[in-house]
């Protein structure tokens, strides 16, 4: 089976109709999820590399759902799009191809039944219709049956109240947009709007609220497909047959593998499903409220004929209820319409059914039309109606009430499945190597229900290697060789079963991984597609880490393990001049190119047209900026996302997620007491800080211990401590991760953060995880302390700013303050970059400073001997050359010279600043002239 995902709501009953179809007839099957074709967002389209996997070595007749991964591409698309296919037997669902057999759904029909309802039950005259895609075939039937119903009833056709052919996709919005440009034109509103689909639907009730309608007592709305979020917003819908259409197609497949010969086009009936949105359940006004279709009770009919319509309707669930049951409701309820009984017996036995049945499985949806026939079968045998109406009121309640648990349970069980798939999630994410990965999928697939999982990764094109075998609820050891990707598998799969398996792909923005094979388990689509982008994540970090792994081996091959251990210090050494100095020279620029555009929104006024592109200017210069604080590690080359946090509330979200990731032998504690701050920081950084330091202490604690995580205000003032330089004082919130494992040495505390640095085994440990932390604790303007001493465990404190209120909006703590002071005094301006020294002097002299520019320390030397006593600010580079700037400084203070000095750098330096102020570059004018005036003010 070809289809795109995501495989929930319809698309997931379609694929569940193939599954079923196939087991009943003995099949395999084997559903590739990707993409529409020729998406226009590249990341999706990648998705489709997994329909080249197909192949007659293993596949012997292909079904295809032409309207999930045709609809942007039409009907001539597909019919040149599956040739490629050929001669493997096709069967198409929705859209007819070329030569092979087509399952359809009655769309006409299906719409024509929906505005019957709304004229001949509502008595609606003034309908609209929102019409669907141009490409999607049955959006065009839909209008038709539209159509049809009002020549049928003989009311005039009025375009002014008919859209125009809608866009490649159905989108919500578009319909509200239709519906509002539609009321604007027209003089009288309709009484009702017949929507091409849900989503339509949807947005067309969106927008009657937005202009004051109420629906349905104003304006009546149905809609056309039965997606899973509509049966819990009360839309009257049709429900497509997907489900069947799946089943009929694996039918003829089959037919064809055989040589049997085959219908060339079969078209499945759709089913009308009222709800609130028309006017029916729960109105309470007895023959105002049909089930699907128009039902008739003729006078010859029988009890026995409704009991066994309600038999009919509920299925298999109807086994699960007692023997004469259904009688047993006929017989109640007429005794209650007579006045016999009181009809409290009659809902206590009906609300008793109802709740076994649903035990089995019975949707309430399903008793609407049987019970609907009782009442009416009930009702024309009675001489008075008064008590039978009265009661059927009643049971629309409670019917109502049942829809409305129905619902609740569905969302709890929902929540449920998202849980553990976000616990199981984390697992494999946090994954490091390939034997991590599949130890968390043994661990978590079974509590996903997933009874098979294969995880391929793309070797050599064409290629692949098994990296994951999980058959049979146990893992089993892969293949090593490569194999044809066209095989699927290097190895058979054998079933005492007929086995119903997902093909889906794993990939990134930049590179297609592999892919993964799901063995069916749980119903929801959802629970599949997530497993396979957190597959995707956890690859590509797998990859990562095994090409570093793989790097540090090649060379521990050459030199062995001393001479490694020297290279690798001599390799972070350069590394670190290479980075200081490609930040230096950088940061030059950057704070040419920052100074000059903060100088010109200074000096633009709000409405210049040229201030948006100063602006971009700006704000470009502050992201380059950023990246060059980034060099030092790679795990820092993303863009952070701050907003104001409750970190309270977010520890909590993730406990269950630690409590898994700790496991069972560590004491899990946290303390997050009320009345704690907000933090300015990006929300999935702060998780990953605190999984990184928990998997620290986790693998410190291996035979058990307490972790205790806990957050508390916590002010920092200029003279705390910590290992990060420069942070600022003010309002934070500290998180504490404490364990009771083994502490650290103070050789190793010194070392901790850097990169690469491990205290594990070679293999079990990639030295990343706390030089990570640090980063992002770095980048998000706090600071980070660690306590530790052998034998008593580890404490890591991370503080976390937090955001102050400006007009009543939370902003970054650290925002830069405009500058508007006139300063008074000389400066001495000695830079060897001449265009951050023509900057520099231009704001300083704009300002109101005298200043005196020099290129290096010689000539700053020269220049101060000669205006010795009118010079009160040395503002100077660190590094230069000749004469550096702390060398200046000591010559001009050792011929009595007694300046303030302000010390500039692009980046960290061995010279000894003494208690000299330091500014990093780049810097902007605010920055600058608020320093001078500080320094000069002292």
């Amino acid at each position: 089976m070809i289809t795109a995902g995501p495989l929930i709501e319809l698309a997931g009953e379609q694929w569940r109709g193939v599954s079923d179809g196939a087991r009943h007839h003995g099949c395999d099957l084997v559903c590739f999820v990707g993409s529409e074709l020729d998406h226009p967002d590249p990341h999706k389209r990648r998705a489709n590399t997994v329909y080249d996997l197909i192949s007659p070595n293993r596949i012997d007749a292909l079904v295809v759902w032409t309207t999930r991964v045709g609809q942007l591409i039409g009907s001539e698309g597909m019919q040149e799009y599956v040739k490629q296919y050929a001669p493997m037997p096709i069967v198409s669902v929705e859209t007819p191809l070329a030569q092979w057999p087509t399952i359809l759904m009655d769309n006409r029909n299906g719409m024509k039944q929906a505005v019957d309802h709304l004229i001949e039950v509502h008595g609606k005259r003034r309908i609209a219709f929102i019409r669907g895609p141009q490409t999607h075939a049955g959006a065009q039937e839909r209008f038709w049956g539209y159509a049809d119903s009002l020549r049928n009833h003989g009311i005039a056709f009025d375009p002014a109240l008919v859209s125009m052919p809608g866009s490649l996709i159905w989108e919500p919005n578009r319909a509200t947009d239709t519906v509002r440009r539609m009321l604007s034109r027209v003089l009288e509103p309709p009484d009702a709007i017949a929507a091409a689909n849900d989503d339509y639907a949807t947005g067309a009730v969106s927008a009657l609220e937005e202009l004051g309608f109420r629906t349905p007592e104003e304006i009546a709305v149905v809609g056309y497909d039965n997606h899973t979020n509509v049966r819990m917003n009360d839309l009257t819908t049709v429900r497509a047959p997907f489900r069947q259409m799946g089943f009929r197609a694996v039918e003829l497949a089959v037919a064809l593998v055989k040589g049997e010969p085959t219908r060339h086009r079969q078209t499945m009936p759709t089913e009308l499903v009222v709800r609130r949105s028309c006017g029916c359940l729960p109105s309470g006004l007895g023959d105002h409220a049909p089930a699907h279709d128009r039902l008739t009770i003729n006078e010859s009919a029988t009890a026995s004929t409704v009991a066994d319509h309600l038999r009919d309707s509920l299925g298999q669930a109807s086994t699960a209820l007692p023997d004469g049951w259904a009688e047993q409701l006929v017989v109640e309820l007429m005794a209650a319409g007579r006045g016999e009984v009181e009809g409290a017996e009659f809902l206590k036995l009906l609300a008793e059914y109802i709740r076994w049945s649903a035990r089995a499985g019975c949707e309430p949806a399903q008793w609407w039309p049987p019970l609907f026939d009782l009442h009416r079968f009930v009702t024309a045998r009675i001489s008075d109606a008064t008590l039978i109406n009265d009661l059927w009121l009643r049971v629309q309640l409670l019917l109502g009430d049942a829809f409305a648990t129905d619902a609740r349970f569905k969302y709890l069980s929902h929540e449920r499945h998202d849980q553990t798939v976000r616990e199981a999630g984390q697992r494999l994410i946090a994954s490091r190597d390939v034997d991590e990965l599949t130890n968390a999928l043994a661990e978590e697939l079974p509590r996903l229900g997933i009874p098979g999982c294969h995880v391929m990764a793309y070797d050599t094109p064409g290629t692949a290697r098994t990296l994951v075998r999980y058959e049979h609820d146990e893992v089993k050891p892969p293949p090593t060789t490569s194999f044809p990707t066209i095989n699927l598998t290097p190895y058979p799969f054998r079933r005492t079963t007929p086995f119903s398996a997902l093909v889906a792909p794993l990939y990134t923005d930049e590179d297609h991984l592999g892919y993964v094979i799901f063995e069916e388990g749980p119903q929801p689509g959802w629970i599949y597609e997530a497993v396979q982008q957190q597959l995707s994540s956890a690859l590509r970090s797998i990859r990562l880490m095994q090409e570093l792994k793989d790097a540090r081996a090649r060379l521990e091959e050459r030199v062995g393990e001393t001479e490694a251990q020297l290279r690798h210090a001599q390799k972070m050494e350069a590394i670190g001049r290479l980075t200081g100095g490609i930040a230096h020279d950088f940061n030059n620029i950057l704070t040419v190119v920052n100074g000059n555009s903060e100088m010109l929104l200074r000096r633009t006024l709000q409405d210049d047209p040229r201030r948006t592109a100063i602006e971009d200017i700006k704000h470009a210069g502050e992201r380059a900026a950023n990246l060059t604080r980034q060099l030092l590690a790679f795990t820092r080359q993303q863009v952070l996302h701050p907003e104001s946090l409750d970190l309270r509330d977010n520890l909590t979200k993730v406990h269950s997620m630690l409590r898994t990731l700790v496991g069972e032998n560590i004491e899990l504690q946290m303390h997050l007491p009320d009345g704690v701050a907000q933090v300015w920081a990006d929300a999935g950084q702060v998780e990953q800080i605190l999984f990184n330091l928990a998997v620290n202490s986790r693998d410190a604690m291996p035979a058990g211990g307490t972790l205790r995580i806990e957050i508390a205000n916590r002010p920092l003032r200029g003279d705390d401590t910590g290992r990060i330089v420069g942070v600022r004082p003010g309002q934070y919130v500290v998180m504490r991760v404490q364990d009771t494992g083994s502490g650290m040495a103070p050789d190793v505390q010194a070392q901790v953060f850097e990169p690469y640095f491990t205290t594990k085994p070679v293999g079990k440990g990639t030295g990343l995880g706390l030089s990570t932390v640090f980063g992002i604790v770095q980048q998000s303007g706090g600071q980070i302390e660690l306590i530790s001493a052998p034998g008593e465990g580890t404490t890591v404190e991370v503080y976390l700013p937090v955001p102050i209120e400006l007009n009543g909006t939370p902003e970054a703590p650290y925002a830069r303050r405009t500058t508007t002071h006139q300063g008074v005094g000389t400066v001495l301006l000695v830079e060897d970059d001449a265009q951050v020294r023509v900057m520099t002097r231009r704001t300083l002299e704009t300002a109101g400073y005298a200043v005196i520019e020099a290129g290096d320390g010689q000539e700053a030397l020269q220049l101060a001997t000669a205006h010795r006593s009118t010079i009160d600010l040395v503002l100077t580079d660190v590094v230069m050359p000749k004469m550096g700037g702390p060398e200046l400084v000591r010559l001009l203070r050792s011929t009595g010279a007694a300046p303030a000095v302000i010390y500039v750098s692009g980046y960290t330096t061995d010279e000894v600043l003494d208690d000299e102020v330091l500014i990093t570059k780049p810097y902007v004018e605010s920055d600058l002239l608020e320093r001078v005036r500080q320094v000069l003010a002292r």
